[in-house]
């Protein structure tokens, strides 16, 4: 879609904060009007509208698109997001660890184990791990921990979560970082160990490098995002 208007300009409501392309409020695709729950949030989407100069194209507005993720996606579906939050627990990546490589599975000890470490003094959850692929499963005690964890969040700050997990496999993960324990860069490198394992040791073929640039780019977005709430 072309460019179909010369202002852009931020409306403050009692729900929160509006982006207006020549006065009228900007809406997602299913018809709701996209509010922002900050006003820095708001002049950064404000911006990216503003940068467009010709083909409005949504890859160039992570944040905007991300803003439109939560109005259309977590906001009318929350409690099915959380259910499979709560679904993710059982397979979460940090529980599964080589049984044939044991340098990758020291590896996996030394980086995964502080974070379940954390997970259960910070947040209660004991999560045993396995060796191979055999599933480990959580108690109706930790699937109700996870459920109270995720209950208060505000939705932006959900969604923030819910991607960063599902790109991570990880809700522990996810988690940690809507707590601020650790960053994109962190959660990139600590979910995604194994296959960098294998790059190190075998080299990184161009289709899963830009798959991994995307990821890693996508988790950062999402950090912009949250840092502004």
């Amino acid at each position: 879609m072309k460019r179909f208007y010369k202002d852009v300009t931020v409306k403050t409501t009692e729900s929160g904060y509006q982006i207006c392309l020549d006065d009228r409020p900007v809406c997602s695709p299913a018809k709701e009007v996209v509010v922002m729950p900050s006003q820095a949030l708001a002049e950064a989407v404000q911006a990216e509208w503003k940068a467009v100069e010709d083909e409005i194209q949504p890859e160039d507005m992570p944040l905007y698109s991300m803003a439109v993720t939560v109005t259309d996606r977590v906001i009318p579906q929350r409690q099915e997001l959380t259910d499979e939050l709560v679904g993710y627990i059982h397979d979460d990546v940090l529980r599964y660890r080589s049984c044939n490589d044991l340098d990758l599975a020291s590896r996996q000890a030394e980086m995964w184990n502080p974070w379940l470490n954390w997970a259960e003094q910070a947040c209660g959850l004991r999560l045993p791990t396995t060796a191979g692929l055999m599933p480990v499963f959580a108690d109706d005690t930790t699937e109700h921990i996870v459920r109270n964890r995720l209950q208060p969040m505000a939705d932006a700050q959900f969604g923030c979560l819910y991607r960063v997990a599902t790109l991570s496999g990880s809700v522990v993960l996810g988690l940690a970082f809507q707590e601020r324990q650790l960053g994109a860069d962190d959660v990139f490198e600590t979910a995604f160990l194994d296959e960098l394992y294998q790059n190190s040791l075998w080299g990184t073929d161009e289709e899963a490098a830009v798959r991994q640039a995307a990821i890693r780019f996508e988790l950062k977005n999402v950090e912009r995002f949250m840092d502004m709430l």
